[in-house]
């Protein structure tokens, strides 16, 4: 099922008097630590997306590729068979989401960070797909995505779970990077007393 996201976001809320919530607004990215056991998050990085009414978070998981292409998961006309899908997270994995520097061609879209769209008007989406214009290098797929509660992310930033990047000035790089890549790329941005995570081997017995 393909829902449009812009149905699914609410207002970007009010600005917080904390840093972090403040650091925690639309297009911010989470950067897993590489001591985080959970495998759905192990090494990610993470763009939030909103949040919502009730204080909790979405977002989408931007580096865990799937063995999925489009065709696999939806019968999009002229979709090619090696556009890839992501795993966007462990929430609600029969909802498919894109990423998109296409802008206004996909009304409805939703802008996230500087030129970086989410979502938008899936007919405007088949139009591009079956036009002789190849935009596979300007869209991502993403099946699922990572939700929060109220709280809980805040929690879990401030017991070192995740890092933030509150204003990332290169926002095409989430298009461009993949994997593990992506991640030891945006450790880099992170503070002085973070930037060795990526450092850190994919095992941590290794270290």
């Amino acid at each position: 099922m393909i829902d449009d996201i812009k149905n699914n976001l609410q207002p970007e809320a009010a600005d917080s008097h904390t840093d972090l919530q403040t650091d925690l607004r639309r297009g911010a990215i989470l950067v897993s630590s590489p001591m985080l056991k959970d495998p759905n998050f192990s090494r990610t990085a993470i763009l939030v997306l909103d949040r919502d009414e009730s204080g909790g978070h979405i977002g989408l998981i931007l580096n865990r590729p799937m063995e999925l292409t489009l065709a696999d998961v939806c019968q999009m006309p002229g979709c090619a068979d090696n556009m890839p899908v992501n795993n966007g997270g462990p929430v609600d994995l029969q909802r498919l989401f894109w990423l998109h520097t296409l802008g206004e061609r996909l009304p409805g879209s939703v802008e996230i960070l500087p030129g970086l769209f989410v979502g938008g008007d899936y007919d405007s989406l088949i139009a591009l797909f079956t036009s002789d214009e190849d935009i596979s290098d300007r869209i991502k797929f993403y099946l699922g995505y990572s939700g929060w509660s109220a709280g809980q992310l805040e929690n879990e930033i401030q017991s070192t779970a995740w890092s933030v990047i509150p204003n990332i000035l290169e926002p095409h790089l989430l298009l461009e990077l993949e994997g593990d890549e992506m991640w030891h790329q945006l450790c880099l941005r992170l503070d002085d007393d973070r930037r060795h995570w990526g450092l850190f081997p994919a095992d941590p017995h290794l270290n």
